[in-house]
């Protein structure tokens, strides 16, 4: 398949594009290759790209991948890509929901993530998928630094710990609204989750104790551990075990002190 013909084909939806669900489609090739090439997958990757949109990334999986799952929440991107593809043995492409979506048996995971919902697909593939190597995503770019703040950050929060906890967060780069059609009003930005703990079950409870201690965010984690236990003298215990001082904020909390809170819990 000619990639510039291609390519060229994907910026003829410019006027189809959905603008409820986030559709902007990337129609530069050396960008797509890009996002694709940082997976670095091989023979024995099971892959997914979650929302396929018109192709762009699909053209380059299809290339590397010899084992993808692609999926979109638009019917007539699906059968779009349905045809494109309709010689290759690689891909299987389905109309699909990301917040329905079953990550388990995936190794590498690859996504222009929709921005109205970036936050709720990556906690979805953080909490369960558990043979994830490897996730490249593209984000509005401002998104990038709360998912990576650090401790004490006024964007450090449940979410970014959670990420801490499960990989390692690697900066890629920055996407000019210009290579997309329609053109977005911002900037995008992709990065790279190497993962190192596939603890689910460990991720999942930490994740369910650091959103209770940042429903005050505001107030000191004896006050939001009392809530949560419904017991004050309980929580000065426990905190007296993990050797947390009772005044530290939420925000002011390393993975490791949250982590050391749940041994104790």
């Amino acid at each position: 398949m000619d990639e510039i013909k291609y390519f060229e084909k994907v910026a003829e939806y410019k006027l189809l594009a959905k603008h409820e669900v986030g559709q902007n489609f990337l129609v530069d090739p050396m960008v797509a290759r890009k996002i694709v090439d940082l997976a670095e997958i091989n023979a024995e990757d099971k892959v997914l790209e979650i929302g396929s949109g018109a192709g762009s990334l699909s053209f380059f999986i299809e290339q590397q991948a010899t084992n993808a799952d692609l999926i979109d929440i638009d019917e007539g991107l699906i059968q779009k890509i349905t045809e494109d593809f309709k010689d290759s043995k690689n891909l299987k492409i389905q109309l699909g929901n990301a917040m329905k979506w079953d990550y388990a048996p995936y190794t590498k995971i690859i996504s222009n993530l929709p921005y109205y919902i970036t936050s709720a697909i990556l906690e979805r593939i953080l909490l369960t998928a558990t043979n994830m190597k490897k996730g490249v995503f593209m984000v509005q770019k401002e998104v990038v630094s709360r998912l990576n703040a650090p401790v004490g950050n006024d964007n450090y929060g449940p979410l970014s710990i959670l990420i801490k906890h499960r990989a390692k967060f690697t900066k890629g780069f920055v996407v000019s609204r210009n290579f997309f059609v329609p053109a977005p009003h911002i900037e995008s930005s992709v990065f790279v989750l190497d993962i190192i703990n596939n603890n689910a079950k460990e991720a999942e409870e930490l994740y369910s104790l650091c959103n209770a201690m940042f429903l005050h965010k505001r107030k000191t984690i004896l006050n939001n551990l009392g809530s949560y236990l419904k017991d004050n003298e309980k929580a000065k215990e426990v905190l007296a075990k993990a050797k947390i001082p009772e005044n530290k904020r939420p925000q002011e909390m390393s993975l490791d002190m949250y982590l050391s809170l749940l041994k104790c819990l």
